[in-house]
């Protein structure tokens, strides 16, 4: 009879454990997430992922409470971020999600006061999402395209430095984006959001050769006709009027979709600084010499923008970006 009593007692007391300790993990289950599970996530996070990857790391970092651990009496009685898992934070928001197109900025903004909360040292301050550079490359393989392209960057990098002089001034500055409305997607040089108006700048290197012999003139002429001239010998060129025209109406469909009724003024900038301009006709645009196109800006009259819609043309600009 006792043999059966005390069977009796190692049966409850094995069921009991095991009920305490199932039920423990469910009550407790961000407790079981370790280290390796955040390096397994992290490995997840490469330039350019989902946003459906990014919300499940999000929704993995709410539960884990930290690789590191205080005890008392045996007792985890506190559990932080290790200070290489806060870094690894940093290094994932700085250089996976600020210029993530796949992810928006609100979820940018929510990553990085998740940081803030948790004691990342370095992004207290809200970074400028909208107005990120992308970076100019040259993947052409032909020789004369390649050359032609390096010419071309070379331009957009003059015409970069010039526009910095603006972002002292209040104006945001969005270099290189690519947008997306419904099927119809366009490159941009670059686009300027001031309190005076927005204006899309289409950059031309008119001239401009790798060995630095670039003195050139430029006519426009009736009928749209555009004539480079070069070491005495002139060469027809094909009329940008079209591309820029049709940039400014992608812009201005992308800004007024959100309701966001402002004019867009398009500028052609000629990044060669050797090039003497002679325009015959009145343009639907502004064709402007690089070392004029700041003043063009600054006393051009488009619309009034306050700070605030500043901002949130910019926002709409980001959320039809498809480039990094």
């Amino acid at each position: 009879m006792i043999k059966y009593v005390v069977i009796g007692i190692i049966v409850f007391i094995i069921a009991l454990v095991v009920f305490l300790v199932v039920n423990g993990k469910k009550g407790g289950e961000s407790d079981e997430l370790t280290p390796a599970d955040f390096d397994r996530y992290k490995r997840s996070m490469h330039p350019n992922c989902s946003k459906e990857t990014f919300d499940e790391f999000m929704t993995f970092l709410r539960k884990y409470p930290g690789g590191y651990y205080r005890r008392r009496n045996g007792r985890v009685i506190f559990r932080d971020y290790t200070g290489r898992e806060k870094g690894d934070l940093k290094g994932i928001f700085y250089n996976i999600v600020f210029s993530n197109p796949n992810i928006n900025v609100e979820d940018k903004e929510n990553f990085r006061m998740f940081m803030v909360g948790h004691g990342v040292k370095g992004c207290d301050s809200r970074p400028d999402y909208e107005t990120r550079d992308s970076k100019l490359t040259n993947k052409k393989k032909n020789d004369e395209e390649y050359e032609r392209k390096v010419i071309g960057n070379k331009g957009e990098e003059t015409v970069r430095a010039c526009l910095r002089n603006l972002e002292f001034d209040g104006y945001l500055v969005i270099n290189g984006p690519v947008l997306k409305y419904e099927e119809q997607t366009v490159e941009y040089d670059h686009i300027v959001i001031g309190s005076n108006g927005v204006f899309v700048l289409e950059t031309k290197a008119f001239g401009t050769s790798l060995n630095g012999h670039d003195k050139a003139s430029l006519f426009i002429d009736k009928g749209d006709k555009w004539i480079l001239r070069k070491n005495g010998n002139n060469r027809d060129l094909k009329s940008p009027t079209q591309q820029i025209l049709a940039e400014k109406e992608h812009l201005k469909v992308i800004l007024h979709s959100a309701k966001e009724k402002v004019d867009v003024k398009p500028i052609l900038v000629l990044s060669n600084r050797d090039l003497f301009l002679k325009n015959n006709i009145e343009l639907d645009y502004d064709v402007v010499l690089v070392d004029d196109l700041e003043k063009v800006i600054e006393n051009a009259s488009v619309n009034r923008i306050v700070e605030e819609e500043k901002k949130l043309i910019a926002q709409i600009i980001d959320e039809h970006r498809v480039n990094a």
